[in-house]
């Protein structure tokens, strides 16, 4: 039974990375200002990760708890500070500190859940850090000092909300990141332009909220309550290298050679890393 747990679980994360990673796709075809595209994209995820609590309403807490205020808080602080993070420093930067987040969760796992840290994990992490290296080494590193640190603050608290999330696999916290979405689509209100999305931009909109957020999460939440932090955050890794594949399958858009190799490095390691252990969870 527990070994048919941990398989969902990491079928599940699996399917949020793919998920996650359709951000690229959305944000090509879709000619807005950021802020507008946060606007919308957090209204519609809020709204499905609603109609999908009430569905599934016994299985969800929907009292406001204090770890579901920090969790909400913790995600809507980490989607905020991309935007700005891009826009005060170089993309690759952002893509570098962000491909940080399983050593981060790796950490904050140790430290609070006392989950121990396989040495297979370990040389994964490893491998993943020297793909996302030369993933962004053509592009180089100069920055401003603000968008770095808006860039560790959303790579911190993305991890800190994964370890919640195993922390109290008990309960879920769909709801917290419902509240998250909420609290995102008022705050961008204030910069965005929420009129001037057109109908068929719409319909873009409500995909990528419903996607790229609300199935992301429905499947990471359940999928991250069965597995281990740290294993979860790197497969979660694989959302790096599958964003600019989907881009070049849909728009023809040629990855350098270095998003080619450090791509390939980064799927290959998190490959592997699947492959073994789900070999290890067949064993009895």
């Amino acid at each position: 039974m527990l070994q048919d747990s941990y398989r969902k679980g990491l079928l599940f994360v699996t399917i949020s990375a793919v998920a996650w990673s359709t951000a690229g796709l959305f944000v090509r075809v879709l000619p807005l200002d950021a802020w507008t595209i946060l606007l919308w994209r957090s209204l519609f995820a809020a709204a499905f990760l609603a109609i999908h609590l009430f569905v599934d309403g016994p299985r969800h807490s929907l009292r406001p708890t204090g770890r579901g205020v920090i969790v909400a808080a913790s995600m809507a602080i980490a989607m905020l500070a991309f935007i700005p993070a891009c826009q005060l420093t170089s993309i690759a930067n952002v893509a570098a500190l962000y491909g940080t987040t399983p050593v981060f969760t790796a950490i904050l796992g140790w430290l609070w859940l006392g989950e121990k840290i396989r040495p297979a994990t370990l040389l994964a992490i490893a491998t993943m850090a020297a793909g996302t290296c030369v993933l962004v080494w053509e592009t180089g590193l100069d920055s401003d000092f603000v968008g770095n640190a808006l860039a560790v603050a959303m790579t911190f608290m993305t991890a800190f909300v994964a370890v919640c999330i195993r922390r109290h696999r008990e309960e879920s916290l769909l709801a917290s990141i419902c509240a998250a979405n909420v609290l995102v689509s008022l705050l961008s209100l204030c910069f965005a332009a929420p009129l001037s999305p057109s109908l068929r931009h719409l319909v873009y909109l409500a995909l990528f909220g419903l996607v790229q957020v609300g199935l992301a999460f429905v499947f990471y939440s359940a999928g991250a309550r069965r597995i281990p932090a740290s294993q979860a955050s790197l497969i979660g890794a694989l959302e790096t290298p599958l964003a600019p594949f989907w881009v070049w399958l849909a728009f023809g858009e040629t990855p350098s050679l270095s998003t080619l190799v450090g791509g390939g490095i980064i799927t290959a390691s998190t490959v592997g890393y699947l492959l073994a252990t789900a070999g290890l969870a067949a064993r009895p």
